[in-house]
């Protein structure tokens, strides 16, 4: 388990993380001080519960609930605050409990052991793929595991062409940047093209690539994606959004940065 603290006071942080030592409860805890440091944290890794405080400059901790949820709906949300006013709309932000300031510890074991009892959203679609922040697919929740970094990567450079077909040369030119275009690498690529299908096999989701001898494409209609859903609502999907896209290959920085320049981040 992990749990994330964002609080823009640092003594509070460290005062939440010496309770929890107190109570007994000895999972990893990141802290935050930034709320734009936690969202991006909890949109490139596993965050199980996150207790905010609300009044915060830069995002207050309501909306930056609605954000983490956005990006990572399975986080369980616990606010910790000094203003009892924002109660009901901290619970219609989906939190699981609501901690008064000065807090006891008996407050945050409480807090805890309720989120323990929250189960695991339903993905609402079988079939997600999650391009902000880092590139990942999952299928009824679960994250698809490839045995080949550069298979997982060919999908990515194909989700990221929006249905467009690419070549094995142009394909080769982006995931072997710079290397001669030989038998050799073409070799390499059809390698990779086996190993995609095998892993998109195993969890049963093969029909979302499309392979046509020298022409590979995706299936749109197959699979859900927070990069699509950006483009047809636009600014009403600004929330899932926080500037990063698929953060781990450096040829999506292009369309980072048309994304980025279509908010002025």
């Amino acid at each position: 388990m992990r749990i994330m603290a964002v609080d823009d006071e640092l003594l509070a942080l460290e005062d939440f993380e010496d309770t929890c030592k107190e109570v007994g409860i000895t999972d990893e805890i990141v802290k935050f001080s930034n709320p734009l440091d936690a969202l991006s944290y909890a949109a490139m890794n596993k965050v199980d519960i996150a207790f905010l405080d609300i009044e915060m400059p830069i995002i207050k901790g309501i909306d930056l609930a609605k954000r983490i949820k956005a990006v990572s709906p399975n986080v369980r949300i616990v606010f910790a605050t000094s203003y009892s006013e924002y109660a009901l709309e901290a619970f219609s932000a989906d939190a699981v409990d609501y901690v008064m300031k000065p807090y006891e510890p008996e407050d945050i074991k409480r807090a805890y052991d309720k989120a323990l009892l929250v189960r695991d959203v339903v993905a609402e679609n079988h079939v997600f793929v999650k391009t902000f922040g880092y590139f990942d697919v999952f299928v009824d929740g679960k994250s698809v595991s490839f045995t080949s970094a550069k298979s997982k990567e060919l999908l990515a450079l194909l989700v990221d062409r929006n249905g467009g077909v690419i070549t094995t040369e142009q394909a080769i030119a982006i995931l072997w940047e710079g290397r001669k275009y030989d038998e050799t690498v073409q070799s390499l690529f059809r390698k990779v093209l086996k190993s995609l299908r095998a892993s998109l096999e195993e969890v049963g989701i093969q029909d979302i690539f499309i392979d046509n001898r020298n022409q590979r494409s995706i299936d749109k209609s197959k699979f859900a994606c927070d990069y699509y859903d950006f483009l047809e609502n636009g600014k009403s999907d600004r929330i899932k959004y926080f500037g990063k896209y698929m953060e781990q290959y450096e040829w999506a920085k292009d369309t980072e940065n048309q994304i980025n320049a279509m908010f002025n981040l």
